[in-house]
């Protein structure tokens, strides 16, 4: 319990600046430590309406929900591909992979990481981030720049414009409705 709570307090300390600072003060005063924040006094509480904030739907099934909408790709994913001949395979994943790029293009704009063709020679800067550039094998760099031969070019999200979602708070993490017809 202890290891746990003091993960967190290191954690909450790292990235809050008002809870490192509290913190700071209870390790430094000699007096106990209240553990709740004081409740204002009726002459300083403000009144302000309270605001009920829409329901948000997470980026990530928002993009996916969108790309089964579109080209029910969960849908491909999630079929048993057992029992079909590759070719089979092949002609239900064109049509999918098609519009899913068409999902892609109209809701990010994708450029490569690195604008050179593969196996091209290239400069990879000292200090480059770990997110941009993974080496394969041992890399020659160290702390100065190298030069490597380029294996995937690697890709980046320049802009993103995800649909706005407006569903209830209770169908958040619904990626697809379930389709039904009379019977």
């Amino acid at each position: 319990m202890r290891l746990g709570l003091a993960l967190r307090a290191f954690w909450k300390a790292l990235f809050d600046q008002a809870a490192a600072e509290r913190m700071a003060k209870a390790l430094d005063s000699s007096e106990q430590p209240r553990l709740e924040e004081p409740l204002p006094s009726e002459s300083t509480k403000k009144t302000q309406p309270i605001r009920k904030l829409a329901p948000t739907q997470n980026p990530a099934i928002t993009l996916l929900a969108t790309l089964q909408r579109d080209a029910r790709l969960v849908d491909l994913i999630h079929e048993d591909l057992d029992q079909y001949q590759d070719a089979q395979v092949g002609a239900a994943a064109r049509p999918c992979l098609k519009q899913c790029r068409q999902s892609l293009d109209r809701i990010l704009k994708i450029e490569k990481l690195v604008d050179a063709k593969e196996n091209e020679n290239i400069t990879v800067p000292a200090g480059a981030s770990a997110a941009r550039y993974r080496w394969i094998g041992e890399s020659s760099s160290g702390s100065d720049e190298a030069t490597a031969k380029l294996v995937h070019p690697g890709w980046q999200a320049v802009s993103i414009e995800l649909p706005q979602w407006s569903g209830k708070e209770d169908d958040a993490k619904v990626i697809a409705p379930a389709q039904v017809s009379a019977s």
